[in-house]
């Protein structure tokens, strides 16, 4: 008897042969319907033809993949176990046996595969070869543990390696999948043709994905790059563009408060200006201006390069709202960025600086209820803060404008809740880490966008050099003559203690500290780190900033907001610790007055990725390149919630095809959402955790 067909989004437990451990190990994993399960591709493809009988290994001149690597199959004959006489590790060893001969397969430190595996085990082994003391052996291989019978893989050329989830093994992963593609009925067709054009549908794709034909090639499969990967890539691209498009378009509708503006305004705030602003910063105000003068709610996104000006914008677009009768609060992750933030808008605003309120979470009580009262009485009209300002007690008389500083660092909620502080004030966030486009589609796909590219005059170029463990003394020789011609200088530690680091050989601050005391005992320094309390963070910080200490050592609490136009020298340790555009960040703290500066690495390994921090001072490049080395997740330094969780859609790879996929949902919208369009943006919303993104 035939089985009915069932939709996407059918419950896994339809299938058979799933109890309730394997079911619940699934769903631990988010695979709840036959579409996640589906969508959740192998992590390997094994080439059937590429297989060697284990003969062969023994022969002169037998041929490994491209990758050095090597596959066979084979029966386990004998399982041992013992400890290394030297080092004293637990070794797990395997005689694996075909027809043709024998291998012995070697683990270290795994003794629970001496448990795991036993005799007349049938073992698909991939790694690569070495010589051992018995002749050619396998260490540390993969290993997928084979049916004994009824294997239904060896058909074709091609076999899908599924990663096992808790009890339930990648082969029983297989029998489902095959299962499920044999009982799915996708529906209508929901893509634009535009987008589906010389793909295949949905459900062929996913054949072709968990079923390769033989001529498939092994390499395009694993890369994501075949018509089946792009088809699907395109539907969770083109459903997350649907879903932005219609959230911003929801926005527009709203009616949002209109801030006033006139001729004497403007002339007020050219009086907070020290200076002209750039072309680009011009642009930027005129489009903050445009939308909260425009009756609808503004959100958007202003990003820029290290030094570009992005405070002066914000304060501005704060001025907008705090000059005609409302207030605009600043929101930033640290109190030491706050802090740095509040000398900077006291400088600026001058005699309108009383109406400016610093609110932070290590206030005394005295203190915080003094801030609660101006900010509630609407007395302070520009307020600045840190997590503090989530709390229940704070209360705004008129919040018009949330300015959010690096909001990579706050979640969605925490977002929110200040937003509704303000029954839905303007919001205008700020990242001073500059985003590649794919990316800043991806996290903040509804805002607009503004983009200061331009840095302001006299800023000079900052001499970058990397430098080897050994050769450290160069750096530490050209901080001596800065310090000696009356600068002041920045040295980067990765940690705070050996602790933190394991069992990696690192320089923490405390050792740094000692060094640089041992090489400069006539200079003051200061230390801060994220596990000082405020009040001494803020008074070493002091120190430094007034230019009675001449080095301060530091993580990266300084990476954002502190100004020191003195500092002509920063030395980070360790560098290979730093992703990329947070290297970029920290060279941003010199660089700032009227003498040349120096950002030197001390690194012994990852030099040719760090290279590209000398070779260029292009923020937006560096972006791209970290956001390629290390994915969107690495790239923030956390895995933030706005991220949208695609399945098979890569944001550094399928970047172009993003960018078809907005416009495409720009076209659909404008003529209305198809019934199957609709079904398949709610399935996907949920599959996607969209609904997360800000």
């Amino acid at each position: 008897m035939s089985l009915a067909p069932l939709p996407f989004s059918s419950k896994v437990t339809v299938l058979r042969g799933l109890g309730p451990a394997r079911a619940a190990a699934l769903q631990e994993a988010g695979i709840d319907t036959l579409q996640d399960l589906l969508w959740s591709l192998p992590y390997r493809y094994v080439d059937r033809g590429s297989l060697r009988p284990l003969g062969s290994l023994e022969m002169r001149g037998f041929e490994a993949s491209d990758s050095g690597i090597v596959t066979v199959l084979g029966t386990i004959q004998e399982v041992r176990q013992s400890t290394t006489r030297v080092q004293r590790m637990a070794l797990t060893e395997a005689l694996l046996a075909d027809e043709t001969g024998t291998l012995r397969l070697v683990w270290f430190n795994q003794p629970y595969l001496g448990r795991s595996l036993k005799a007349g085990d049938r073992l698909l082994v991939f790694g690569s070869l070495s010589m051992g003391r018995h002749g050619l052996e396998m260490r540390g291989p993969q290993f997928e543990v084979m049916e004994r019978s009824g294997d239904i893989g060896w058909v074709r050329r091609y076999l899908p390696l599924y990663r096992k989830l808790g009890p339930l093994p990648g082969r029983a992963r297989q029998k489902l999948v095959a299962e499920a593609l044999g009982r799915v009925h996708p529906g209508e067709d929901w893509l634009p043709l535009e987008l589906s054009k010389d793909l295949p549908d949905t459900l062929t794709a996913l054949r072709l994905l968990h079923d390769p034909p033989d001529q498939s090639e092994a390499r395009d499969l694993e890369a994501g790059t075949t018509p089946a990967h792009r088809r699907l890539a395109s539907e969770e691209l083109f459903a997350f563009s649907l879903g932005v498009a219609l959230r911003r378009a929801g926005r527009l509708l709203r009616p949002g408060q209109k801030v006033p503006t006139s001729p004497e305004l403007r002339e007020r705030l050219r009086s907070f200006l020290p200076f002209h602003l750039t072309g680009a910063q011009r642009q930027a105000f005129k489009e903050i201006v445009g939308d909260i003068t425009s009756g609808r709610v503004m959100n958007r996104l202003l990003q820029g390069d290290v030094g570009s000006g992005k405070t002066l914008v914000a304060l501005l677009s704060m001025a907008m709202v705090a000059e005609t009768g409302g207030q605009g609060a600043l929101l930033v992750p640290t109190e030491v960025l706050a802090r740095q933030h509040a000398a900077s808008f006291r400088r600026y605003l001058g005699g309108e600086a009383g109406a400016l309120q610093l609110l932070l979470g290590g206030m005394k009580a005295a203190e915080k209820r003094a801030a609660l009262a101006r900010i509630a009485s609407g007395e302070a009209r520009y307020v600045i803060g840190t997590h503090a300002l989530f709390q229940e007690a704070v209360a705004f008389h008129r919040l018009q404008l949330v300015v959010v500083d690096e909001q990579q660092r706050f979640g969605v909620k925490q977002r929110e809740a200040l937003k509704e502080k303000g029954g839905d004030p303007h919001w205008l966030v700020m990242s001073a880490t500059p985003i590649p486009r794919s990316l800043a589609l991806a996290v903040f796909g509804d805002l607009d966008q503004s983009v200061l590219d331009e840095l302001p005059p006299g800023r000079q170029p900052i001499a970058s050099r990397l430098f080897k463990p050994d050769s450290a003394e160069r750096a530490w020789e050209l901080m001596r003559r800065e310090l000696a011609e009356g600068r002041q200088a920045f040295v980067v530690s990765p940690s705070i203690d050996p602790s933190d680091e394991g069992k990696v050989q690192l320089r923490d601050i405390q050792a740094m500290e000692a060094l640089l005391r041992g090489i400069f005992p006539e200079e003051a320094l200061e230390v801060v780190h994220g596990r000082l309390k405020a009040d001494d963070m803020a008074a070493r910080m002091a120190r430094f900033v007034s230019g009675e200490a001449r080095i301060l050592l530091a993580t990266t609490v300084i990476e954002v907001g502190v100004d020191v136009p003195n500092a002509t020298v920063m030395v980070v340790d360790h560098a290979e610790r730093f992703g990329l555009s947070q290297l970029h960040q920290l060279r941003g703290r010199v660089g700032r007055g009227a003498h040349r500066s120096h950002f030197l690495m001390i690194s012994g390994s990852e030099n040719e990725r760090l290279q590209t921090l000398v070779e260029s001072q292009d923020g937006f490049r560096i972006a791209q390149r970290d956001l390629e080395l290390r994915g969107p997740g690495e790239f923030f330094g956390v895995r933030q919630a706005g991220l949208p969780q695609f399945q098979v859609a890569d944001l550094v790879r399928d970047r172009d095809l993003l960018l078809r996929c907005r416009e495409a949902a720009g076209r659909v919208l404008a003529i209305g959402l198809t019934e199957a369009q609709a079904g398949w943006l709610k399935r996907e919303q949920v599959r996607l955790r969209l609904a997360d993104v800000s």
